[in-house]
This record gives structure tokens, C-alpha cells and sequence, in this order.
């Protein structure tokens, strides 16, 4: 049975203040978000009152946490530099220790009531194989266990998992239930890579979890969703017909906040427009 989408939007592509989020949301009908930072903070960084308001206030207006979008391992491995110009999109790595930022992330997401967890793959470095994530992920699949959240593992263009080839090669390295993608067509072509193939999207779907959309242009400047060279549309058509059944979110990540708002409201009427010329299809 084909996956349903779930459309989503990440609250900080809109905007970083709590209350312009939840007025976009209604007045776009989004119910379903995902998180990872507010006031210019990662949440990772909020303390448990600061958590529970924001758990109150999503709860309230009616919004449902997919994922909380944390920053675990988008730092460097031990004896490896920080390559410049890093977005850690409101945490300071050296804010807590990697040790506390792994537990918490856990709790962060289950205060919020979120179904999964999003992870990373180190800081971009030569020589890195699947198996250095080894250990790492040891320990994040059993927290994943004991919180009962899934971990996604997106590909980024800063860290050593950057195409969907690479979250193939780590997930059939290290294969579990609860090891799932966070697929990100934009990351890997805006890293100088060629768009996936076709047999790495079927394969890469199976794995279930999440994706992101977010649009380029011919310049690699990012646009809104549908607006760009980015075939979404056929992508998305793989994408569900070969992920595991159940609900998909398709969130939306823009990467445009100069303009979020309007960035974020083309994007969801560019993504709503091809699932509804998928739907139609079946």
C-alpha cells in the first residue's frame, strides 16, 4: 500500500518568533510541525518549564510534533577541525557536552510529543566509512528504544552523509527498525552532487521516516518549492509508492529567511499542488 503524505513545515523556516508561527499555521491549515529552534535558540537549549509552555502553546493551537529537528552529531569527531561557516541553527556545540545534548535531545522530543528524531553523521571529514558511526548509533538506537521515537538520518551537505547513496550505505551497514531517512533532494545537489538515482530514491523510501523539500534554482540560490529545477513532483511520486505504508511527512524547509512567511506559504501551494496531481493520478 502506497504511504499517505502529511504535509509539515518547519516552524523556524517561517519565523523564529512562537507567535507569528502559530498565526501562519492556522491561517494555512498546517497541523502538523516539526521543531528545531525558537527565539534564535535550539530547544535542546530550553529548560524543562521553557519546554513544557511550548509544548502547551503547540498543543493548544491545535499542532502536532513530527520531529524535533535536533543537532546531534552535526559536530565535529574528536580530532577532526570545524569546517567555517557551519549553520548549528541556535546551538553552540560547546553549550553542553555531546554526552548531555544526546541524552536530552530524547526527553526534548518526548516532552513535545514527537514521533522522531533527526541525527546527523559528523562534520564532514576524509576517510569516513559507515562503520565510524558505529558507537554513535549504538547508543541513539537504544535512547530511541527506551523514548520510543524513530532517529532519522538526513543528508547534509556539511557532514559526511551527504547524498542518499551514503544513508544507504550506513542504514544497510547498520541496519534496525528504528534507523530511518530524512531525505533532502536540495542537499545533495547543492553539495555538487547529481540528483539521486532513481534506484537510490526507491531504495532509500523503504527506509521510511521523512522528507524535506526545499527548492533551487540554476544558481543553486534557493526558491520556493516548485519554482526551482528540482524535480519534486516525480521524485515524490517515487517516494510514495515505495516507502512502507502509513502516514510520510513532506516538510516543508525553505531555506529563505529573509522572506519565511511568504517563502513558506509558496512552497506549501507548490507541494500541495503535486500531491494533489499524484493523488489524481491513482
Amino acid at each position: 500500500m502506497p504511504a499517505t503524505p502529511v504535509v509539515a513545515v518547519i516552524t523556524d523556516e517561517v519565523s523564529q518568533d512562537l507567535d507569528e508561527v502559530l498565526a501562519f499555521m492556522a491561517d494555512h491549515s498546517v497541523t502538523r510541525v516539526d521543531i528545531r529552534s525558537v527565539d534564535d535558540r535550539n530547544i535542546i537549549l530550553f529548560d524543562n518549564d521553557e519546554l513544557a509552555r511550548l509544548a502547551d502553546r503547540l498543543k493548544a493551537a491545535g499542532l502536532t510534533v513530527g520531529c524535533y529537528c535536533s543537532p546531534l552529531l552535526k559536530w565535529t569527531k574528536p580530532g577532526m577541525p570545524v569546517p567555517a561557516g557551519t549553520n548549528f541553527h541556535g546551538f553552540d556545540p560547546n553549550a553542553m557536552s555531546h554526552e548531555t545534548a544526546i541524552v536530552h535531545a530524547f526527553e526534548v522530543a518526548n516532552v513535545l510529543g514527537a514521533e522522531q528524531v533527526r541525527i546527523f553523521s559528523y562534520l564532514a571529514y576524509p576517510g569516513f566509512t559507515p562503520a565510524d558511526l558505529d558507537d554513535d548509533l549504538e547508543v541513539l538506537l537504544d535512547l530511541a528504544e527506551a523514548h520510543d521515537v524513530d532517529l532519522v538520518l538526513e543528508n547534509e551537505h556539511v557532514c559526511n552523509v551527504t547524498t542518499f547513496a551514503d544513508i544507504i550505505a550506513v542504514t544497510d551497514h547498520h541496519p534496525h527498525p528504528r534507523l530511518k531517512a530524512a531525505l533532502d533532494f536540495a542537499n545533495q545537489i547543492s553539495a555538487g552532487h547529481p540528483p539521486p538515482s532513481e534506484d537510490e530514491i526507491v531504495h532509500a523510501a523503504r527506509l521510511g521516516g521523512t522528507v524535506h523539500v526545499k527548492d533551487l534554482n540554476v544558481d543553486k540560490v534557493y526558491v520556493p518549492v516548485g519554482q526551482g529545477v528540482i524535480d519534486h513532483a516525480g521524485s515524490l511520486r517515487t517516494i510514495l509508492s515505495a516507502a512502507p505504508g502509513g502516514d510520510l511527512a513532506i516538510a516543508v524547509e525553505t531555506h529563505m529567511p529573509h522572506d519565511g512567511p511568504a517563502a513558506t506559504a509558496a512552497s506549501l501551494d507548490g507541494l500541495r499542488r503535486m500531491l494533489a496531481d499524484i493523488r489524481n493520478e491513482t
